[in-house]
Protein backbone atom coordinates (compact mmCIF):
# COMPACT_ATOMS: atom_id res chain seq x y z
CA UNK A 1 0.00 0.00 0.00
CA UNK A 2 2.84 2.44 1.05
CA UNK A 3 4.83 1.22 -2.06
CA UNK A 4 1.30 2.65 -3.82
CA UNK A 5 0.99 5.76 -2.63
CA UNK A 6 5.12 6.65 -2.71
CA UNK A 7 4.34 5.93 -7.05
CA UNK A 8 1.49 8.82 -7.14
CA UNK A 9 2.92 11.12 -4.61
CA UNK A 10 5.81 11.41 -5.58
CA UNK A 11 5.56 12.67 -8.47
CA UNK A 12 3.26 15.38 -7.70
CA UNK A 13 5.69 16.74 -4.35
CA UNK A 14 8.12 16.92 -7.75
CA UNK A 15 6.11 18.80 -9.66
CA UNK A 16 5.09 21.24 -7.19
CA UNK A 17 8.78 22.07 -6.53
CA UNK A 18 9.89 22.39 -10.08
CA UNK A 19 6.60 25.01 -10.45
CA UNK A 20 7.39 26.73 -7.18
CA UNK A 21 11.60 27.13 -8.25
CA UNK A 22 10.18 27.99 -11.26
CA UNK A 23 8.33 30.86 -9.77
CA UNK A 24 11.00 31.95 -7.68
CA UNK A 25 13.86 32.41 -9.87
CA UNK A 26 11.56 34.20 -12.21
CA UNK A 27 13.30 37.89 -13.38
CA UNK A 28 9.54 39.13 -14.05
CA UNK A 29 9.71 42.37 -11.52
CA UNK A 30 12.85 43.51 -12.03
CA UNK A 31 11.71 45.47 -14.99
CA UNK A 32 8.32 46.49 -13.65
CA UNK A 33 10.94 47.98 -10.88
CA UNK A 34 13.35 49.18 -13.49
CA UNK A 35 10.52 51.35 -15.31
CA UNK A 36 9.12 52.49 -12.16
CA UNK A 37 12.70 53.94 -11.77
CA UNK A 38 13.29 55.29 -14.78
CA UNK A 39 9.73 57.35 -14.69
CA UNK A 40 10.71 58.56 -11.28
CA UNK A 41 14.08 59.87 -12.69
CA UNK A 42 12.52 61.60 -16.02
CA UNK A 43 9.89 62.95 -14.12
CA UNK A 44 12.35 64.51 -11.72
CA UNK A 45 14.77 65.89 -14.48
CA UNK A 46 11.91 67.21 -16.35
CA UNK A 47 10.83 69.36 -13.14
CA UNK A 48 14.26 70.43 -12.34
CA UNK A 49 15.16 71.53 -16.12
CA UNK A 50 11.67 73.44 -16.14
CA UNK A 51 12.14 75.39 -12.91
CA UNK A 52 15.81 76.28 -13.94
CA UNK A 53 15.05 77.49 -17.31
CA UNK A 54 14.55 81.22 -17.48
CA UNK A 55 11.32 82.44 -18.64
CA UNK A 56 11.65 84.01 -22.28
CA UNK A 57 9.49 86.96 -21.05
CA UNK A 58 12.00 87.89 -18.92
CA UNK A 59 14.39 90.78 -19.95
CA UNK A 60 16.54 93.31 -17.89
CA UNK A 61 15.10 96.84 -16.87
CA UNK A 62 16.54 99.54 -18.91
CA UNK A 63 18.14 102.24 -16.54
CA UNK A 64 16.28 106.01 -16.82
CA UNK A 65 17.74 108.84 -18.31
CA UNK A 66 16.98 111.98 -16.35
CA UNK A 67 15.55 114.81 -18.37
CA UNK A 68 16.20 117.93 -17.89
CA UNK A 69 13.85 120.53 -16.57
CA UNK A 70 12.40 122.28 -19.58
CA UNK A 71 12.93 125.69 -17.67
CA UNK A 72 16.62 124.74 -16.10
CA UNK A 73 17.73 123.99 -12.46
CA UNK A 74 15.87 125.59 -9.52
CA UNK A 75 17.20 129.30 -9.96
CA UNK A 76 18.09 130.02 -13.52
CA UNK A 77 15.73 132.16 -14.28
CA UNK A 78 17.55 134.90 -11.58
CA UNK A 79 21.01 133.32 -12.22
CA UNK A 80 23.56 135.35 -14.02
CA UNK A 81 22.80 133.36 -17.14
CA UNK A 82 19.15 134.27 -17.07
CA UNK A 83 19.72 136.00 -20.60
CA UNK A 84 20.18 132.78 -22.34
CA UNK A 85 17.13 130.20 -22.27
CA UNK A 86 17.13 126.92 -21.24
CA UNK A 87 17.34 123.88 -23.62
CA UNK A 88 18.30 126.29 -26.50
CA UNK A 89 20.93 126.70 -28.72
CA UNK A 90 22.65 129.93 -27.38
CA UNK A 91 23.90 132.61 -29.72
CA UNK A 92 26.82 133.89 -28.34
CA UNK A 93 29.25 131.59 -26.23
CA UNK A 94 29.66 132.76 -22.34
CA UNK A 95 30.70 132.19 -18.76
CA UNK A 96 29.18 133.66 -15.87
CA UNK A 97 29.76 133.37 -11.92
CA UNK A 98 27.41 132.14 -9.58
CA UNK A 99 29.13 131.52 -6.63
CA UNK A 100 31.71 133.38 -4.75
CA UNK A 101 29.61 136.50 -4.75
CA UNK A 102 31.40 140.38 -5.48
CA UNK A 103 33.44 141.06 -2.10
CA UNK A 104 33.10 137.61 -0.50
CA UNK A 105 35.39 137.01 2.29
CA UNK A 106 37.24 133.22 1.79
CA UNK A 107 39.79 131.58 4.08
CA UNK A 108 42.79 130.39 2.93
CA UNK A 109 44.31 126.84 3.66
CA UNK A 110 40.05 125.37 3.19
CA UNK A 111 38.56 124.93 -0.43
CA UNK A 112 35.98 127.76 -2.09
CA UNK A 113 33.51 126.16 -3.88
CA UNK A 114 32.93 128.27 -7.21
CA UNK A 115 30.35 127.70 -9.25
CA UNK A 116 28.31 128.76 -12.40
CA UNK A 117 26.83 128.86 -15.58
CA UNK A 118 28.27 128.74 -19.06
CA UNK A 119 27.75 127.81 -22.83
CA UNK A 120 29.47 127.81 -26.22
CA UNK A 121 32.55 125.79 -25.15
CA UNK A 122 34.28 123.16 -27.41
CA UNK A 123 33.16 119.91 -25.13
CA UNK A 124 31.51 122.39 -22.65
CA UNK A 125 34.95 122.84 -20.72
CA UNK A 126 35.69 125.77 -18.21
CA UNK A 127 38.98 127.10 -16.98
CA UNK A 128 38.62 128.15 -13.28
CA UNK A 129 41.46 130.13 -11.28
CA UNK A 130 42.34 132.38 -8.39
CA UNK A 131 44.83 135.02 -8.90
CA UNK A 132 46.05 137.97 -6.26
CA UNK A 133 44.81 141.09 -6.80
CA UNK A 134 47.43 143.85 -6.09
CA UNK A 135 46.84 147.50 -4.26
CA UNK A 136 47.28 148.53 -8.20
CA UNK A 137 44.90 145.91 -9.38
CA UNK A 138 47.61 144.04 -10.95
CA UNK A 139 46.81 140.35 -11.21
CA UNK A 140 49.70 137.89 -9.87
CA UNK A 141 51.76 136.74 -12.67
CA UNK A 142 50.58 132.97 -11.83
CA UNK A 143 47.61 131.49 -10.31
CA UNK A 144 47.14 130.56 -6.49
CA UNK A 145 44.95 127.50 -7.87
CA UNK A 146 43.72 126.40 -11.24
CA UNK A 147 41.16 123.72 -12.37
CA UNK A 148 39.68 122.53 -15.67
CA UNK A 149 36.12 121.34 -15.13
CA UNK A 150 33.52 120.53 -17.23
CA UNK A 151 29.99 121.61 -17.17
CA UNK A 152 26.73 119.67 -17.74
CA UNK A 153 24.32 120.56 -20.29
CA UNK A 154 21.35 118.79 -22.17
CA UNK A 155 22.92 119.05 -25.08
CA UNK A 156 26.06 120.84 -27.13
CA UNK A 157 25.84 124.48 -27.16
CA UNK A 158 23.43 124.59 -24.46
CA UNK A 159 23.62 126.31 -21.01
CA UNK A 160 25.31 124.27 -18.49
CA UNK A 161 25.74 124.35 -15.52
CA UNK A 162 29.41 123.62 -13.52
CA UNK A 163 30.98 123.44 -9.68
CA UNK A 164 34.46 123.38 -8.57
CA UNK A 165 36.11 123.64 -5.25
CA UNK A 166 39.56 125.15 -5.42
CA UNK A 167 41.93 124.68 -2.20
CA UNK A 168 43.24 128.20 -2.06
CA UNK A 169 46.79 127.59 -0.34
CA UNK A 170 47.96 129.18 2.91
CA UNK A 171 49.33 132.64 2.67
CA UNK A 172 49.16 136.30 4.21
CA UNK A 173 45.43 137.64 3.71
CA UNK A 174 45.06 139.69 -0.15
CA UNK A 175 42.73 140.52 -2.32
CA UNK A 176 42.21 138.17 -5.00
CA UNK A 177 40.10 137.46 -8.29
CA UNK A 178 38.38 134.14 -9.01
CA UNK A 179 38.38 133.85 -12.87
CA UNK A 180 36.59 131.18 -15.12
CA UNK A 181 37.10 131.21 -18.50
CA UNK A 182 37.12 129.31 -21.61
CA UNK A 183 39.46 128.94 -25.52
CA UNK A 184 39.09 128.57 -28.65
CA UNK A 185 40.96 125.27 -29.87
CA UNK A 186 41.61 126.30 -32.82
CA UNK A 187 43.35 129.29 -31.88
CA UNK A 188 44.14 129.20 -27.96
CA UNK A 189 41.76 132.60 -27.96
CA UNK A 190 40.11 133.18 -25.00
CA UNK A 191 36.19 133.22 -26.02
CA UNK A 192 34.80 133.97 -22.71
CA UNK A 193 35.47 134.96 -19.84
CA UNK A 194 33.84 136.13 -16.11
CA UNK A 195 35.67 137.22 -12.96
CA UNK A 196 34.60 138.22 -9.23
CA UNK A 197 36.78 139.82 -6.91
CA UNK A 198 36.96 138.21 -3.05
CA UNK A 199 39.56 138.56 -0.02
CA UNK A 200 41.34 136.07 1.42
CA UNK A 201 42.07 135.95 4.72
Amino acid sequence: MMRVLLRFALPAVMAALLVACDRGGSPAPAPTSTSGTATATASKTATVTASTTPSPSTSPTPRSTPTPLATGPIGYATSCAAEFPWGKQVTKAFVCIELPQKGASAARGVSLVVRGYAGGSFENNVVVEVRTVDASGALGAAPLVLKPVTYTAPDMGMPGFWAVELLVPVGPPSNARVIAHFESPKDGARVAEASVDITLR
